[in-house]
């Protein structure tokens, strides 16, 4: 099995979400039968992300390219499906993650992903129960949600806490060696990633 996690740390305001929806688009257009689950902060905030993926897949020139496009009965911006099978689904990073799976079992090649964009809510992260509440959901429920060993979780966003869920991947709390790619705001010779 290749590295299958992956953290990446980047300021806010450098377009990582987008990044992340155009890559569920293109994986689709390879793998229209990839089930992802997108986690974010507040259902909300992953609900925004699900629904412009799905602006995306419905663009006729998306549907002309790659023959994919949504599933007739999937009607929920949060929640649908590809005429392949695909799915994807949004969740708080807080809240139950039920019903939905991230890839599929058995599967040697890919067949979706744990996408967890932005775990923490930065007005929130400094309480150590909303803290440890997400990382105590992911060890006992998101994580279970990722149906083989080769299916990928990507967390991507700030670190906001020396203890926060950013921390607990790169210390090997979770039991794994997560691949680290770190894009700091400020670098050592004082020049800003996006002036």
């Amino acid at each position: 099995v290749e590295d299958t996690r992956l953290i990446i740390n980047v300021p806010p305001g450098h377009g990582k979400s987008t990044m992340l929806q155009f890559f569920v688009a293109w994986a689709w257009a390879h793998y229209p039968d990839a089930k992802f689950l997108y986690l974010s902060y507040s259902h909300d905030e992953a609900a925004k992300n699900t629904s412009m993926i799905r602006s995306i897949i419905t663009l006729p020139l998306y549907r002309k390219m790659f023959g994919v496009s949504v599933d007739q009965a999937s009607s929920a911006k949060d929640d649908f499906k590809t005429s392949q099978g695909g799915s994807i689904k949004a969740f708080g990073s807080g809240g139950a993650v039920t019903g939905k799976d991230a890839g599929f079992p058995g599967c040697d090649r890919f067949s979706g992903m744990l996408i967890m964009d932005d775990m923490h809510k930065p007005d929130e992260v400094h309480s150590d129960t909303m803290r440890s509440s997400v990382i105590k959901n992911y060890k006992e429920t998101i994580a279970q949600r990722v149906r083989a060993p080769n299916v990928p979780q990507v967390f991507i966003g700030q670190c906001l806490h020396e203890d926060d869920v950013s921390q607990f991947f790169k210390d090997g709390r979770d039991g794994y060696d997560w691949v680290r790619v770190v894009l700091r705001g400020i670098d050592d010779a004082n020049n800003a990633l996006d002036p």
